[in-house]
């Protein structure tokens, strides 16, 4: 019997999808509600902190013309508060979907950014305005996230993509 096929392997990674998915149930709410955008950044930052204690440190950045700029953290190692429109960060927020890097180790750009062990998930958040903010989300383990871990984080930044920062 392969790792796969064994009955308790299988309990425990529907268990795991089914947390996640009622996670982001309950955040997309909570964020609809939030009294501002800023705010529901703070909602999700603290809430994936809370829920999931293999996520070391979870971070908000925003959009501040060119760079970017620390909005809130939770457990985040000492790195920059603003970081300008080159480096890993700005370039995984340039892409469309979520950015999962397994070992932050092989690439040394992260260091600039305070990260230099473990592995990393980043989700850029877009309103319809544009790029407005980054979730990052970081573990001091290797390959310590899963696909619903990045489902997770794609349904949270468009939720508050939906969130006008305006309102």
């Amino acid at each position: 019997m392969s790792e796969d096929e064994k009955p308790w392997k299988r309990d425990l990674v529907r268990t795991a999808a089914n947390r996640r998915e009622q996670v982001a149930a309950q955040l997309e709410t909570d964020i609809q509600s939030a009294p501002s955008f800023e705010e529901a950044l703070r909602l999700a930052v603290d809430s994936l902190k809370k829920k999931f204690a293999r996520y070391t440190a979870v971070s908000a950045y925003v959009a501040d013309g060119e760079d970017l700029a620390m909005l809130t953290a939770a457990n985040r190692p000492t790195g920059p508060e603003r970081v300008g429109s080159g480096g890993p960060l700005a370039d995984a927020a340039r892409n469309p979907r979520s950015t999962m890097i397994s070992n932050i180790t092989e690439e040394s750009a992260w260091k600039a950014v305070g990260l230099t062990v473990g592995s990393l998930l980043i989700a850029p958040v877009r309103t319809e305005a544009g790029l407005w903010a980054i979730l990052e989300v970081w573990s001091d383990f290797r390959d310590s996230f899963t696909p619903q871990d990045q489902r997770l984080l794609e349904r949270v930044a468009t939720a508050l993509g939906k969130k006008t920062p305006a309102a």
